[in-house]
């Protein structure tokens, strides 16, 4: 799998409206001109010059810029040889509507790095599906002006993206849940158990994954990713006491897949307190899929809808060891 060459110290990177526009988060959740360079000048600390899409504060009714208006700066960004990387605004609901515009022949002749989560895993999915471009489901250009346990997210963003050493992943110490405040300062957060051992085993293979809503959306599509060999690494926001269930859904969801019989390994992120889900009931929703009863299964990771958040490549790869005493999860290509 073609992998976008690593960011280095004055390297142009590309704040886009991929889904939500960085006027409709302000709208939205009231995000200021400050948190706007706040999490500039995180990315200007790296060495970083940081640039936007001339549509970036555009907002309609969706709370982002046209579907036109986010591939115009895309197409922009990825021929423009300054820039080395993009970076997505934000998550929402509109990541899907640019999917069929994209230019999956430029992307695959000039591969840059692009980052971001929520439904932005739907571009990271179809573009590894289309040119089998390693992308990356990491922090938005929003995550970054979180004041609190920045410093995780942001070492985990450069270990990923600016070096190509393998990576050991780290459980960290502490996390939350408690969405955007606007009072960064004073958020809760709590102290973390680490990697949850569902289901003993080892693996090496792919990563795959993102939100499990998603991708199951991408079933039956050109955008759907390749499962052979695949370590899945999947979560999803919390959606009260219905969590569960939803797993449940989609998981088996996947599980029909023929496919899926390829798949050699499954992490699962860490949900929200809403969700009520336990070790105790999540290891129990495993072992009653058949489908799962093979595989190693950690839960409990760092990364998707909590904060701090590590940055997966997606379609890189990665190697998992799942003991009740030892757990490992490395990745090696990325």
């Amino acid at each position: 799998m073609p992998i976008p060459p690593k960011l280095k110290v004055g390297d142009e990177i590309r704040v886009l409206a991929l889904s939500r526009s960085l006027g409709g988060i302000m709208q939205f959740a009231g995000f200021t001109e400050s948190d706007i360079e706040f999490a500039a000048g995180r990315l200007e600390a790296m060495g970083l010059k940081v640039t936007f899409g001339r549509h970036v504060r555009e907002c309609n009714a969706h709370l982002t810029a046209s579907p036109e208006h986010r591939l115009e700066d895309f197409h922009e960004a990825i021929t423009n040889p300054s820039v080395k990387a993009i970076l997505s605004v934000t998550g929402g609901m509109g990541a899907i509507q640019i999917l069929d515009g994209m230019d999956y022949d430029q992307i695959k002749a000039k591969p840059k790095i692009l980052c971001g989560y929520s439904d932005n895993g739907f571009l990271c999915n179809a573009i590894l599906a289309r040119t089998g471009v390693v992308t990356y489901y990491g922090p938005n250009f929003g995550t970054l002006m979180e004041r609190r346990a920045g410093d995780y997210t942001s070492h985990n963003f450069q270990a990923c993206l600016f070096s190509d050493a393998a990576i050991e992943l780290c459980p960290a110490p502490q996390w939350s849940d408690d969405g955007w405040p606007k009072d960064q300062e004073h958020r809760s957060f709590h102290d973390a158990e680490g990697f949850w051992v569902i289901q003993e085993g080892e693996a090496e293979g792919r990563i795959i994954g993102g939100s499990y809503y998603a991708l199951n959306m991408l079933k039956g599509s050109n955008y759907f990713p390749p499962l052979r060999e695949a370590i899945l690494f999947l979560e999803h926001p919390a959606s009260g006491k219905a969590t569960l269930m939803d797993l449940d859904g989609g998981l088996r969801a996947l599980a029909l897949l023929p496919e899926f019989a390829l798949v050699r390994g499954l992490v699962l992120g860490r949900f929200a307190r809403s969700g009520e889900v336990t070790r105790e009931n999540l290891t129990a929703l495993i072992r009653e899929i058949p489908a799962l009863r093979r595989l190693p299964v950690i839960a409990n990771g760092d990364f998707g809808h909590t904060t701090p958040m590590v940055t997966l490549p997606i379609g890189g790869r990665c190697q998992l060891m799942a003991k009740q005493n030892k757990v490992c999860i490395k990745l090696t290509e990325h």
